[in-house]
């Protein structure tokens, strides 16, 4: 008798000590499968067709920006026909003396021929067709853009130069010369034996639908006079660009 007491209590606290457990099992289980039901509920068609064109406009706009980015990386620069170079006749500072262009497209200039100026040479050519300014483009990027050309193309002209005559960039900056914007990068070479390091100035400014490019190069101890000669030689370009677009035709 006692026995069958005791065997009985002992199921009684093991059934009463599981149901609670059971019980907490169920209600987890419901509540599993009352949030999948939220996470996988149903849209109405509406919500499905807004959904679709907002992803269209999405994909459309990073296309758009993908093929914006390529091209300013990789312009197109056209080739200057013979008379672009020569398409503008400036006022030469003092010292500087034209020479026969050396090929079609460019003059070359011998600079402090009378001792006048800073000994060395200059040369002016087309390197690009100005482009109009793309209006998406932020503030960042507009001041990154010259004449609608990307700044670091022009700067990648002058690497390649400098790398062909065992040279190397140092600086580049813009600035306002005689109310004009022009973009400058400076570079110098090494000296050797026949002749001194040199300092290197290029010059990118547009004029009339075109952006010219002047270089210059000289000894550094002449690089301010002759920094300053091309600034003025750029100023009458401009000046001369812009008599030309109000002269009348006939």
């Amino acid at each position: 008798m006692l026995r069958t007491i005791t065997i009985s209590l002992l199921m009684l606290i093991t059934f009463g000590a599981i149901l609670p457990l059971d019980e907490s099992g169920a209600y987890g289980i419901r509540q599993s499968s009352v949030a999948k039901r939220q996470h996988y509920r149903r849209h109405s068609r509406a919500w499905w067709r807004r959904y679709r064109a907002r992803m269209r406009r999405k994909r459309a706009a990073a296309l758009a920006a993908m093929a914006h980015r390529k091209a300013l990386l990789a312009p197109k620069f056209p080739q200057p026909t013979s008379t672009e170079g020569a398409a503008i006749a400036p006022k030469l500072p003092s010292g500087w003396n034209n020479m026969s262009p050396a090929n079609s497209g460019e003059m070359k200039f011998r600079t402090g021929a009378n001792n006048a100026g800073a000994p060395g040479q200059a040369t002016l050519a087309v390197v690009a067709q100005s482009r109009p300014t793309p209006t998406y483009l932020s503030l960042r990027e507009q001041r990154r853009m010259l004449a609608g050309i990307n700044v670091t193309d022009l700067r990648r002209i002058v690497i390649d130069k400098m790398i062909d005559a065992g040279g190397w960039v140092t600086n580049d900056y813009q600035r306002d010369v005689n109310g004009y914007r022009v973009f400058i990068v400076t570079a110098q070479t090494p000296g050797d034996a026949r002749s001194p390091e040199k300092s290197w100035n290029f010059y990118f400014t547009e004029i009339n639908g075109r952006v010219y490019s002047l270089t210059t190069n000289t000894s550094r101890e002449f690089s301010d006079l002759m920094a300053a000669e091309a600034e003025a030689f750029i100023a009458s370009l401009h000046a001369n660009g812009t008599a030309t677009r109000q002269t009348p035709q006939r």
